[in-house]
């Protein structure tokens, strides 16, 4: 395991001091947005075509990677993604915003497909494991670091410099690396009809997940900031928020490997629904209580993800990597409308995240109740529940010894 650790070690570097930049643009843009006078709907747009060109990317980079190579790609990537940030510090348009931002979501896709790719290969089937658990947690780590760093006194200029220095310097660890490239990306493939009737509450449930915490990604820090909170403690509120899903993934999934997962899906979007009616009300209270009611948030929306994607997996013949597809961009097609809907209610209400938040999660419930009562399941290819983000399908190839081995045929509705 040692060993192993070592030959990764200059891949999860490049993770680690990427996504510290990464953490810091997803809440540094917004708010320099918010300094600019822009209309909450402008941001919204903006945060939009962020999943819309990561959407792009998940399509696209795979075959680009087969043209050119991994170290290529890697270094293209990050270049757009650093100019993207920089333009975005020099230009204060909006449609140049909007293509910048595209150009930043399709550039992240692809960095995480190659580096999910990359530790696949590097990883032996025992230890797949380990390895995923570490990566996760560095990844999480790093952004919510990141969100903190936007409370230096840097000024915005300074901020958008230190971001663009930390995804170049991401570059260098992986850059130097002599370790053998990866084998070519898998390009995304699936029949949105044979994952929906694999599992119906997975996908309803993955989507209105990324209405979510899409609409917490892109405006988070503006709802911090009609509220009152400062720019330290408005990295503090999306940090917290990142902390709570990190601490609820554990005790979350191992319950869910001992229930019906979507009893445990039900349980979370009604103590989300509560949780965003309490949220509602404490905004007017003290940071303190802002970020215990952030961190529970957090805690009962970002698991969801990772749950959907077990569900699913656990009751369907169809291969892992499309089921793992179908649910990454029906979580993206929810983070690219969550923006939409709360951006266009922040005019009217500061609890407009909140709002959305509530009513998404109450639907969920109630489609989940409704499957729940008329649909039994069978969990045939049950497998123990891993934490996963929603970065890449590639990231399936790491959760279990058997992700490379054919599934049965066996044809299960939900």
């Amino acid at each position: 395991m040692t060993s192993l650790l070592i030959s990764v070690t200059a891949l999860l570097a490049s993770v680690a001091i990427l996504l510290l930049g990464h953490g810091l643009q997803l809440t540094l843009v917004p708010l320099y947005a918010v300094s600019l006078d822009w209309a909450p709907e402008l941001i919204g747009y903006t945060g939009s075509s962020y999943f819309l060109g990561f959407v792009v990317g998940c399509l696209t980079v795979p075959r680009l990677v087969a043209r050119v190579g991994h170290i290529r790609v890697f270094a293209v990537l990050i270049a757009a993604a650093t100019a993207a940030l920089l333009f975005i510090g020099l230009v204060d348009q909006f449609w140049f915003w909007m293509l910048s931002r595209a150009v930043s979501g399709w550039a992240f896709a692809g960095v995480y497909m190659v580096i999910e790719s990359w530790l696949n290969e590097k990883t032996a089937v025992e230890h797949r494991g380990s390895v995923l658990s570490i990566y996760i947690i560095i990844t999480l780590v790093s952004i919510c670091i990141g969100q903190l760093l936007v409370g230096f006194e840097l000024g915005f200029p300074g901020l958008f410099m230190l971001a663009a220095a930390l995804l170049v310097l991401g570059v260098v660890p992986i850059g130097l690396t002599s370790s053998s490239l990866p084998g070519p990306i898998p390009v995304v493939q699936f029949r949105l009809a044979r994952v929906v009737a694999a599992s119906q509450v997975a996908m309803v449930g993955a989507f209105f997940g990324g209405l979510v915490t899409g609409g917490f990604w892109a405006l988070g820090p503006v709802v911090a900031s009609v509220n009152g909170l400062e720019k330290e403690q408005i990295g503090m509120f999306m940090a917290v928020t990142i902390l709570g899903g990190t601490v609820f993934q554990y005790p979350v999934g191992r319950l869910s490997d001992r229930v019906d997962r979507r009893y445990v899906i039900a349980g979370l979007a009604l103590l989300g629904v509560l949780t965003c009616l309490l949220a509602a009300v404490l905004l007017s209270y003290s940071p303190k209580a802002i970020y215990a009611t952030m961190f529970i948030f957090g805690g009962m929306t970002f698991p969801l993800y990772s749950l959907c994607l077990a569900h699913a997996n656990d009751n369907t013949s169809l291969s892992l990597m499309e089921i793992a597809s179908g649910v990454l961009m029906m979580n993206s097609a929810g983070s690219v409308f969550g923006p939409l809907i709360v951006a266009f209610l922040i005019g009217y209400t500061d609890h407009a995240l909140f709002i959305v938040s509530a009513v998404a999660l109450a639907l969920l419930l109630c489609w989940t109740l409704y499957r729940i009562q008329f649909h039994e399941v069978a969990r045939d290819h049950f497998e123990p529940f891993v934490a996963v983000r929603n970065t890449s399908a590639e990231i399936v190839e790491l959760i279990s010894e058997d992700s490379d081995q054919p599934r049965q045929d066996l044809s299960v509705d939900e």
